[in-house]
């Protein structure tokens, strides 16, 4: 499968990326694991904010690639399962990605998800993972779109 057949699917679609889009992006990315990083937020927030900044990653390269989701039921799976085929990021990889959406799904619409500080941790530490991916994609990619 490719970005090309997420298209032919109806989970992405082409359009490119605006003048600034991507910045804007970096810089959202920046401060959601500023946010994630912070001790003095819960756990739940920080781990939702380290998912947000992946889910933001994710977002960054597709617009890199011209592409974005389909907004609706499963925009976050089609978003985060595009990593495969911008970033080349593996399946172990992305299924921790959708522990974490599955988490913040729970929190957000059940109202209780029992985070501790070592799972928030975690999930800091992959954002900050996945954003140095993306910077060295982003400059081997298309360079221009890399400065914040």
């Amino acid at each position: 499968m490719s970005l090309d057949d997420m298209v032919r699917r109806g989970e992405l679609e082409q359009l490119p990326s605006t003048v600034g889009e991507i910045p804007a992006l970096l810089q959202t990315i920046n401060r959601r694991i500023e946010d994630a990083t912070n001790p003095s937020n819960h756990p739940e927030t920080r781990l939702e904010q380290a998912y947000t900044a992946i889910l933001n990653c994710a977002l960054a390269a597709l617009r890199a690639e011209g592409t974005r989701p389909i907004r609706g039921a499963g925009q976050h799976v089609h978003t985060l399962e595009s990593l495969r085929f911008t970033l080349g990021v593996e399946e172990e990889r992305l299924d921790y990605y959708h522990t974490l959406r599955s988490l913040r799904h729970r929190g957000l619409y059940e109202g209780f998800t029992a985070v501790s500080k070592s799972r928030a941790e975690e999930a800091v530490d992959e954002a900050r993972w996945l954003q140095s991916q993306l910077a060295t994609w982003l400059t081997g990619h298309n360079p221009e779109q890399t400065e914040v």
